[in-house]
């Protein structure tokens, strides 16, 4: 399958789409109606996980279930059209609209599905073209299954809950509304609409209507159905069997003549509403196709507006399209979660903590002024024990786990902080770290080895033992998510794995496990907010911070060896217990003996891991399984190696020069695919390994299991940039975007979460990758940061990266835009450097390859628009 880009706008086409894992997001700009859209109309249209409009449609389902598809019927005197069949067929997809045009039986069949970004409801709108010399007499009819319940309804009660299915015949349309939820945990009345409405040209109403699937399919079936095949009459008012039967919009149109030439346009709206009155509201908006032509344009606007902040030129037409809607990832995944479209194995709604962090990180450069709330929203998810809740609802709520199991990931203390380090670096906002917010609490203790079974809190905030909310300082949130970390480690001194880090299939070792891979991080984390720390002293000498939470500042309080473990878990027990219930009092610590003892924490850490981990064959080994075995290295006969072992010792800083050469060596030797051109996460370990995790029962090169997983191969790429190797930073980001492009991916634009063995692109747009992909970009391969407030440009670009002699970057620091123009040289080989830099044609002093711009400068300029040229050689 191969897409070619026909504008600058992102717009692509592709000719003659094969169905299979091709899918297309559609949904308004609050994700209050989510939808998916294959080549042949599958998908379905949910407001959550309660509310289905059309039956829930998996990657299965899009392919084979015919039930799962928007259907459109025209039977003319010498053939029967069905549209979601293959024909002569052409998609054309923009931001955010997918268009089908059909070419068959002397027509032309244009098929446009969108969800306008300020109406939550999903057109689909066609029109009908008589292409052939003679007149043709058509007989239309529109089909849509309704499902009106919640997703589980599917294997739980799928009959009996059709019994609660009430529907009414309206002049446009339908409307279902189910008399109550039926659960046995406690039945609900239904409060919510599903509808369905239509009209033909100006407004003309359907001649009627078959409002169940048995009153549609008579004696035939979604092929052939008795309400098409045999003409049967359709209903005008509704009759009592129409109750409690499984329900569908299908809409049946007057027979009309076409003309040569001449064009029928239908269009049908549909949603789900809380509220009866607001079904006439959007009908009203949408009720001629001139009303909805009007509101594409709007919509396509609003989308191309909303990824404007920060936008890129390379002068390459693929690659600069392609980048848009890599852009739009992060957005999506905010609105989707991990779980409303085909690919949904992340199940039952909602973002997780990691997909918060990432997708504010995203949001740190793209749109800073929304940002900041954000993060101090996000900080409320974190408990005392410096784990959190792991699910956040659309209503910004959040929840212990999806699955109600009481667990923890122990990676989870590493994101906030490189996030919130992020938008301080951006908006010179340092004393975010001073703003109080609540903490998470629920029925888990010390990282869910202890349950509460007394806890009954409606509100899931942390209380003290007088009833009153606690708040503390984002510092004290991170600091409480990295101290207890640095306790929390098992018989090798290595912080604990706990039922997974990032790579949640490494899940069967909670007992002993311990994960390498993210001590690293923590190492970093602890000795980077230093930095930040520093920042501070120039605001405040002190910080008033949980009088607990001096147990974890051991150095100037009761110092233990930290190459002991058991004293480390002894000390972190003890936090434990004196916090299951606070008194809320603070205490006064200066900044000076705080990173003080951040730093020995660090460095301890970080001499550790390079002396215990560092293997012969030339790699880190990054876990221990539930048996307390080293899982990297050489093992009867073979070398296993896992990618985020080696990732994080090169962006934690951890690993040295020479350590970097010898890791990408061995990745070269170990992980590098040569039949796609991709990394993979893994060795194949040849065993289910039922002392690490479930990964290993998955087939080698699927999943996290040996897949080209893009989350992790696009940080490999940061972390090589970051450190200086810019020609295997190239490499590994560039195989991202080959392997994307290829045809064997079978994709529309944007990163997929991986690619399989085949090559094959699978769970398209809900990604992290995204947001690291745009991370880097920026911030390292042009090189654009800011670092507390001021303007660093620190490029890393070689020749690859230039199609033309320019690249254009755009962004916004505040309410001033910024231009920033490379112009490369005719260099052939190695790294452009750069040569003299201009601010708003002002010269600009230089550095090597660095040059600074001070937010005192940037202040003072008055212009909104702000020009810097950059001239490398």
């Amino acid at each position: 399958m191969k897409y070619s880009f026909i504008d600058q706008k992102g717009t692509f086409t592709v000719q003659h789409p094969q169905p299979y894992n091709l899918y297309f997001p559609l949904t308004d700009r609050n994700g209050k109606l989510l939808s998916s859209i294959s080549p042949d109309l599958a998908g379905d249209i949910k407001k959550d996980n309660e509310h289905f409009l059309t039956p829930p449609a998996s990657i299965e389902d899009i392919r084979s279930n015919l039930l799962c598809r928007r259907e459109f019927f025209i039977k003319t005197n010498k053939k029967l059209l069905r549209l979601s069949e293959p024909a002569e067929d052409t998609i054309t997809a923009g931001l955010l609209y997918h268009t089908i045009t059909k070419k068959a039986a002397g027509l032309v069949i244009e098929i446009t599905n969108f969800i306008p970004h300020d109406i939550p409801c999903e057109v689909m709108q066609l029109k009908v073209t008589n292409t052939s010399k003679k007149p043709m007499l058509i007989r239309p009819t529109s089909f849509i299954p309704l499902y009106g319940r919640a997703e589980k309804n599917l294997r739980d009660h799928r009959h009996v809950s059709s019994l609660l299915n009430r529907v009414e015949l309206e002049k446009y349309g339908i409307v279902l509304k189910p008399t109550m939820i039926f659960d046995e945990q406690g039945h609900k009345e239904n409060t919510s609409f599903y509808f369905v409405l239509g009209y033909e040209d100006k407004t003309i109403a359907p001649k009627g209507q078959f409002p169940t699937l048995e009153y549609f399919y008579g004696e035939g079936d979604i092929l052939s159905p008795d309400a098409v095949v045999k003409n049967i009459s359709c209903a005008r008012k509704k009759l009592p069997c129409f109750d409690g039967k499984e329900a569908c919009a299908a809409f049946r149109f007057r027979d009309r003549t076409l003309p040569p030439h001449s064009t029928a346009t239908y269009c049908l709206i549909m949603g789900i509403e809380e509220q009866r009155k607001n079904i006439e509201t959007i009908f009203q908006q949408l009720n001629t196709p001139e009303k909805i032509e009007k509101c594409l344009t709007e919509t396509t606007q609003y989308w191309h507006t909303s990824l404007a902040a920060v936008d890129f030129d390379f002068k390459d037409k693929n690659f600069t399209n392609w980048l848009r809607w890599v852009k739009l990832q992060p957005t999506l995944r905010k609105l989707f979660g991990c779980s409303f479209l085909p690919h949904f194995d992340y199940g039952k709604g909602g973002r997780g903590w990691r997909d918060l962090w990432q997708d504010a990180l995203a949001l740190s450069f793209t749109e800073p002024e929304k940002a900041k709330d954000l993060i101090v929203s996000n900080f409320r998810g974190v408990r005392l024990d410096g784990s959190n809740a792991t699910i956040i609802t659309k209503e910004g709520g959040f929840i212990a786990d999806r699955n109600k199991i009481s667990r923890v990931w122990m990676d989870h203390g590493v994101w906030p902080y490189l996030t919130l380090c992020s938008y301080i670096h951006r908006n010179a906002d340092i004393n975010l770290l001073l703003e109080e917010t609540t903490y998470f609490r629920d029925h888990q203790l010390k990282r869910a080895k202890e349950i509460d079974t007394g806890f009954s809190q409606k509100d899931f905030l942390l209380r003290t033992q007088d009833n009153r909310t606690y708040t503390g300082s984002i510092l004290e949130h991170v600091l409480i998510q990295n101290l207890v970390q640095f306790f929390n480690v098992g018989e090798h001194n290595i912080i604990r794995l706990e039922n997974a880090d990032w790579n949640d299939g490494l899940d069967m070792a909670a007992q002993k496990g311990e994960s390498v891979a993210f001590s690293f991080m923590y190492a970093h984390n602890l000795a980077d907010l230093c930095l930040l720390l520093e920042k501070l002293k120039q605001e405040t000498k002190s910080v008033f911070l949980l009088k607990e939470l001096a147990i974890l500042l051991d150095c100037s309080n009761e110092p233990i060896h930290y190459s002991r473990y058991e004293e480390k878990q002894a000390r972190l027990e003890r936090y434990f217990e004196k916090t299951k219930i606070i008194s809320g009092e603070k205490i006064e610590i200066t900044l000076e003996a705080l990173i003080h003892d951040l730093r020995e924490k660090s460095n301890h850490l970080n001499q550790w891991l390079q002396e215990k981990e560092w293997l012969a064959e030339g790699f880190f080994n990054g876990y221990y399984d539930n048996k307390g075995n080293r899982v990297e290295g050489r093992a009867r006969g073979t070398v296993t190696m896992l990618l985020p072992s080696q990732v994080f010792a090169i962006m934690s800083g951890v690993a040295g020069n020479e350590h970097i050469r010898q890791i990408w060596r061995a990745i070269k030797r170990y992980l590098y695919d040569t039949r796609t051109g991709g990394f993979r996460l893994n060795t194949d370990i040849k065993s289910t390994y039922m002392d690490f995790g479930r990964a290993f029962g998955f087939s080698y090169g699927d999943k996290e299991n040996g897949a080209c997983f893009n989350h992790m191969v696009v940080m490999l790429a940061y972390a090589l940039y970051k450190r200086g190797f810019i020609k295997e930073g190239f490499e590994v980001i560039n195989s991202i975007y080959r392997m994307a492009r290829a045809p064997k991916a079978c994709l529309y634009p944007g990163i997929p979460e991986y690619f399989n063995t085949e090559g094959r692109g699978l769970y398209s747009y809900l990604t992290g990758s995204a947001s690291w992909y745009m991370y880097t970009l920026f911030e390292e391969i042009v090189g654009i940061k800011f670092v507390f407030g001021d303007l660093v440009i620190e490029p890393k670009l070689i020749a690859a990266n230039f199609s033309g002699r320019a690249i254009e970057v755009r962004c916004r620091l505040k309410n001033k835009a910024i231009t920033v123009i490379f112009e490369g040289g005719k260099k052939k080989s190695g790294v452009y450097l750069i040569k003299n830099v201009r601010l708003n044609d002002q010269s600009v002093t230089t550095g090597t390859n660095r040059c600074l711009i001070r937010k005192e400068v940037l202040e003072r300029i008055t212009n909104e628009e702000i020009l810097v040229h950059v001239y490398l050689d």
